[in-house]
């Protein structure tokens, strides 16, 4: 009897209290998280944000925290993962030190060095922007009111300084665009070699096309009609191209009051009888022919513009005072377009 009864006893299991569901399922999440965010930043924390070196423009608003300042680099794509950076700089201590500014910042950067340039509040690059159709002159403004060089050294370069090419005048041939450079490496001769190296490649386009034409001549033509078009239609720029080319060919004075205003170096005030009185260079009034240099630094829709001129009718031209242009095919319609849209 107690044989049988221990036997029986002996052979149940007894139960052992288990784990339940929603704990496994708590830490197995608990664990995918830890993976996941430590797969995170080790994806971000020291590498570089892209392959592309390009630089991007960022404004850092005066008063902005630390969430503001990473919704400006995330908008701007420089930071890989915006959670991870903010954790980076929490842990670096420096969420209150990164300062408000205007910065050059390459996209390439690792977040150790967005953070060093934040800190300083500028950046060691700045952004220029030469417009088209400026000149020598005014580009030395440019470049003095942005404190990079002292007022004339640029233009004094430009007439001075020896470069591995040769031109007789550099007018014409620096090629207007926007430009990062560095402010404590800046010279006017780098910048200028920098210029010409981007003209050579926007003109070795069209070389083949520029004969019968001369380089030289094209850079002219191109100079003045930058001044003479108003606004950005390459079709008017084309027009006022065959009109320069016509008068030429046909030995008709060009009569470009912009070749005139670059000779008296001045854009803006009226010109008078007077500043068309004399026998000069510039003077395409009184002169056939070309002026002796360009008037300006075209951009490259006035450099094809000179190259594929389109043909009409027209020999003369005038703009009104909202700056709409009118064609006239001889001298009859330009003086009646005077008496329309000038008094």
């Amino acid at each position: 009897m107690n044989r049988r009864y221990t036997n029986k006893m002996s052979s149940r299991r007894i139960a052992q209290p288990g784990v339940p569901g929603w704990v496994k399922l708590l830490l197995l999440l608990i664990v995918f998280l830890g993976v996941y965010m430590s797969a995170r930043i080790l994806l971000a924390w020291d590498r570089p944000n892209s392959d592309s070196d390009a630089r991007v423009t960022v404004s850092i608003e005066p008063g902005s925290n630390l969430s503001d300042i990473i919704a400006v680099l995330d908008a701007k794509e420089l930071v890989k993962d915006p959670w991870v950076f903010e954790i980076f700089v929490r842990t670096k201590g420096l969420g209150n030190k990164l300062q408000a500014g205007d910065y050059i910042i390459q996209r390439n950067l690792t977040f150790a060095e967005i953070v060093e340039v934040l800190q300083t509040g500028k950046s060691e690059e700045i952004k220029v922007t030469i417009p088209e159709g400026s000149t020598i002159e005014q580009i030395d403004e440019i470049l003095t009111k942005r404190s990079l060089i002292s007022q004339g050294d640029f233009r004094d370069c430009a007439a001075t300084c020896v470069f591995s090419f040769e031109v007789d005048s550099l007018e014409g041939y620096l090629f207007p665009s926007t430009y990062f450079v560095n402010v404590k490496s800046f010279s006017s001769k780098k910048f200028i070699q920098r210029l010409y190296s981007n003209w050579r490649v926007a003109i070795d386009k069209y070389r083949i096309d520029i004969a019968p034409r001369t380089i030289d001549q094209v850079v002219k033509v191109a100079s003045m009609i930058e001044r003479e078009a108003f606004g950005d239609s390459y079709e008017e720029k084309q027009i006022i191209s065959d009109i320069i080319w016509k008068r030429l060919d046909e030995g008709i004075h060009l009569g470009i009051d912009a070749t005139t205003r670059y000779e008296i170096s001045d854009w803006k005030r009226p010109l008078y009888t007077e500043d068309f009185a004399k026998d000069t260079p510039y003077n395409t009034r009184k002169r056939y022919g070309l002026p002796p240099t360009a008037i300006s630094n075209p951009g490259e829709d006035s450099i094809r513009a000179a190259i594929y001129p389109k043909k009409s009718e027209y020999y003369y031209y005038l703009h009104d005072k909202k700056g709409q242009i009118h064609f006239g095919r001889n001298l009859e319609e330009h003086q009646s377009n005077k008496r329309k849209y000038l008094y």
